[in-house]
């Protein structure tokens, strides 16, 4: 009998915490802007990441994953190390050319829903969207 009363205890503390996270949440939550300066290396990063989610980086991504299968279905007997720099260069390459296949299947990016002057707008990474600031 008392097991019962144990957990009737501990479900009505669980569900009191619950609650209480629920009345304390914030009814809206709002992004940081982006006005600000920024670091002095952000420009630098986001060229790269440009340049590595590019076309001419899945492009390459796709030489070297035929390259190294074939290096691997028809490279004989190859030494160790060999081996371990083709293995790298395959993994380079699906890591390069994933992003890129993930992106054309799942969309470009998230889409984010907001209300403004009663109106619901849509931000989104598509083209066709408007960027309103």
């Amino acid at each position: 009998m008392s097991t019962v009363s144990h957990w009737k205890q501990y479900l009505w503390c669980v569900g009191v915490l619950l609650m209480l996270c629920v009345i304390t949440m914030p009814q809206e939550a709002h992004a940081a802007g982006t006005a600000g300066g920024g670091l002095p290396y952000e420009s630098a990063l986001t060229r790269l990441r440009a340049s590595i989610t590019g076309p001419v980086a899945f492009t390459l991504s796709l030489i070297g994953i035929v390259g190294a299968a074939g290096v691997l279905i028809f490279g004989g007997e190859l030494t160790g190390f060999l081996r371990m720099m083709v293995f790298l260069v395959l993994l380079i390459a699906i890591l390069v050319g994933a992003q890129n296949v993930l992106t054309t299947l799942f969309a470009a990016g998230a889409e984010i829903a907001w209300s403004w002057e009663g109106k619901a707008l849509a931000a989104a990474s598509h083209p066709g969207f408007v960027r309103l600031s």
